[in-house]
């Protein structure tokens, strides 16, 4: 029992969307997504710029999940079409990256800049004198990192592969299994399992591979001597080099995404803003008045946010162009069948009830989750979440920011909000697995009322854990989840919109169509006559009297 018991959080946080029977509160490790203490619902937010999550292989352009990443004096973005844009120093030509298509994943190492492709292989410019960019016969891989000389490839079994230099063992990462992310700084990589703990091979000057003894690990990042990693309750650890303070985390709260580069590492946090330690003779550190931002990089003296709407900002040192950011959006415009309709409103609200079976004996369950939308501006939605767990406790974010375009992850609930009125065949963008189809679409009722609802289904095989079958309802006019399904084994969990304000009760049954009426008409009137001529012929006829005479 105590191993089903870590094996649910570890098999739910790979899978994200997984997490719709996840609990905040049930112990063990996260993989992947983190988890809040008592201060909130998790945010599902992934990636890193040294270490991106990993990405489902053949993601079809259009509507990659866009990406900033940053190492040494050059910074990467990846747009939604699965093109890349570069600017910083180029000596090596390591931001030639214009001729890129179908990229998933981008990561930058100090001289070269590494791509992921939807088919799993890897691309690679810039300096290539310890054979860092020797990627091209790599195959089935989901997610790659880049440090100071080598490249790191983390494979769809959970292995990991490594090229470039290795003085210090800084590749052998060969015999390592069940990785769900890596992380590379310089002259060391580091490894997280999918039971949260970390592993880390190289150079171990400052301690910076000491990382045995941490556990509950969702994230990692490695800077120029030292290691991040982000635990399940939204606090951080670092190891390492803290000559100028970069390793002072120990007070954070509430994030959700670290990144580290040569001497100062950033955090960003649930509510959208970020926070940043260590060396800032260049203000790379002066990132107190952002907001709005989804994920974060860092370089060698210089920070990246990445925002909402596709917009990067950068602060820091520019000698080489690398903050040269403000005419970027990395969300570009989508296909006409998959246009963005934002169908909630401010002020609406949804309480979605779940069912679980095979649960672990003992272990606390959500028995609801609400979702009420606050505020709705553009394609954002400010959304507060508030989850009721069967120990008869509460768990609830604050505002929240919520994307539609960038995938509506709602937290506590992957593929919480969809575009407005897709239909079949439509794409819908959901974290871990890329891009997924939109199957069909059928009535059925939801919170007293009758509703049209668009669905798909996806089949995830998870290595050394098995399959995870997953079905989702969305409701067409506003986008919301009503339904949802997740089997593995003998597990299995649904949800379902219990009520709400969004729409009415469910109205009377359609009318029926005029030539039906008058089929009705013509067979009650022949009815009518029918009895009529029986009751006629059944009463009898009362003899007139014979008159007086006769």
């Amino acid at each position: 029992m105590e191993n089903r018991k870590m094996l649910l959080p570890a098999l739910l946080s790979i899978t994200l969307v997984f997490s719709l029977i996840l609990p905040v509160s049930v112990a063990g490790a996260s993989a992947a997504v983190p988890r809040p203490d008592d201060r909130s619902i998790s945010y599902l937010v992934v990636g890193s710029p040294s270490a991106a999550p990993a990405m489902a292989l053949n993601t079809p352009q259009g509507n990659v999940t866009p990406m900033v990443a940053a190492r040494g004096v050059q910074t990467v973005g990846l747009k939604s079409d699965g093109t890349v844009v570069a600017v910083g120093n180029n000596y090596y030509g390591q931001c030639n990256v214009g001729g890129w298509t179908s990229i998933v994943q981008v990561a930058v190492g100090y001289m070269h800049t590494v791509g992921l492709k939807s088919d799993g292989t890897v691309i690679a410019v810039g300096d290539n004198e310890y054979g860092q960019c020797d990627v091209g016969d790599w195959e089935n891989i989901t997610q790659v990192a880049a440090g100071w000389g080598h490249t790191v490839g983390l494979k769809s079994n959970g292995t990991v592969v490594a090229v470039g230099y290795n003085d210090y063992g800084q590749c052998n990462a060969s015999n390592w299994i069940a990785i769900t992310q890596v992380a590379t700084g310089n002259g060391h990589t580091v490894g997280l399992k999918s039971d949260g703990t970390v592993v880390a091979v190289g150079w171990n000057s400052d301690g910076r591979c000491d990382v045995g003894n941490w556990t509950g690990i969702t994230q990692i990042t490695g800077g120029w001597g030292h290691t991040v990693g982000l635990k399940a309750d939204g606090t951080v650890v670092a190891v390492g080099d803290n000559e100028y303070g970069q390793c002072d985390v120990g007070n954070w709260t509430n994030i959700v995404q670290v990144a580290a580069s040569y001497y100062h590492t950033v955090g960003l946090k649930s509510d959208g803003t970020v926070v940043a330690v260590g060396y800032d003779d260049y203000g790379q550190c002066n990132v107190g008045g952002w907001g709005n931002i989804t994920q974060v990089a860092a370089g060698e003296e210089h920070t990246v946010g990445l925002k909402s709407d596709g917009s990067v900002i950068a602060v820091g040192d520019n000698e080489d162009g690398q903050c040269n950011l403000s005419d970027w959006n990395l969300v570009l415009a989508l296909p006409p069948s998959q246009k963005v309709q934002v169908g909630i409103k401010a002020g609406a609200w949804i309480k979605i009830a779940y069912k679980i079976t095979g649960w672990p004996a003992g272990q606390p369950y959500p028995e609801w989750l609400k979702l009420e939308f606050l505020s709705v501006e553009g394609t954002i939605a400010n959304v507060r979440v508030t989850m009721h767990m069967s120990d008869g406790t509460e768990q609830s974010d604050t505002t929240v920011p919520v994307d539609v375009v960038s995938g509506g992850e709602v937290p506590g609930l992957s593929g919480g909000i969809i575009s407005a009125n897709l239909t079949t065949g439509d794409s819908v963008y959901m974290s871990g697995f890329g891009n997924v189809t939109i199957k069909g679409e059928t009535t059925r009722i939801y919170a007293g009322a009758r509703r049209t609802v668009v669905y798909t289904s996806i089949s995830q095989s998870i290595p050394y854990q098995g399959e995870v079958q997953l079905g989702y309802y969305w409701d067409k006019l506003t986008g919301v989840l009503v339904e949802a399904s997740t089997t593995y084994g003998d597990i299995t969990a649904t949800c379902k919109a219990t009520e709400t304000n969004m729409w009415g009760t469910a109205p009377p049954a359609a009318g029926m169509p005029w030539w039906l009426w008058i089929i009705v008409a013509v067979v009650v009137v022949a009815l009518a006559l029918v009895v009529y001529r029986l009751k006629k012929r059944k009463t009898p006829t009362t003899p007139t009297p014979p008159t007086e005479g006769t």
